[in-house]
């Protein structure tokens, strides 16, 4: 009998011994944020926020060593801080650290690289912006000469 496409897949996922319901990052977040003296409407920011930490983080191999639970901490610190709602400082990082049963040390370190990452991130996008326009200028401004590049499918003569 033939095995339905859902069948295969589950097939080909055990042999590879590949787990899919594996805990991340953005599970602990509804969590840790609950346990937090958060106004209300501030809530869901510091979440998107975090959220966006994590996805750097993903992209990030330094961030290899973290478990998924301190990903999130630091990320959820680091939101805190950066939108700067009263809650941070010492405290908050005690509170987060107890919460998620870290080290108050190793919490700040990576809280302090989730910031670093993002300032590289943000640095590398702002930098082919400024090449870009320097190269423009460079060529006679704005008015470029048409490329001799087809640019159209319909161009292209095989």
């Amino acid at each position: 009998s033939s095995l339905s496409p859902q069948h295969w897949e589950l097939l080909v996922l055990e042999k590879l011994k590949w787990d899919l319901v594996s805990v991340i990052a953005n599970d602990f977040l509804p969590h840790i944020l609950h346990r937090l003296p958060l106004p209300a409407d501030k809530v869901e920011l510091v979440k998107k926020h975090a959220q966006t930490f994590i996805a750097l983080c993903a992209t990030d191999y330094t961030f290899v060593m973290y478990p998924p639970s301190m990903i999130a901490t630091g990320s959820i610190g680091a939101a805190i801080h950066g939108l700067g709602l009263p809650l941070g400082g010492e405290a908050l990082t005690e509170l987060l650290a107890g919460t998620t049963g870290t080290e108050v040390d190793c919490l700040k370190a990576c809280q302090e690289q989730i910031e670093a990452a993002l300032a590289e991130s943000l640095k590398q996008a702002s930098q082919p912006q400024a090449e870009l326009s320097a190269k423009a200028a460079a060529y006679g401004g704005s008015q470029s000469q048409p490329t001799s590049t087809p640019t159209d499918v319909t161009d292209v003569n095989l």
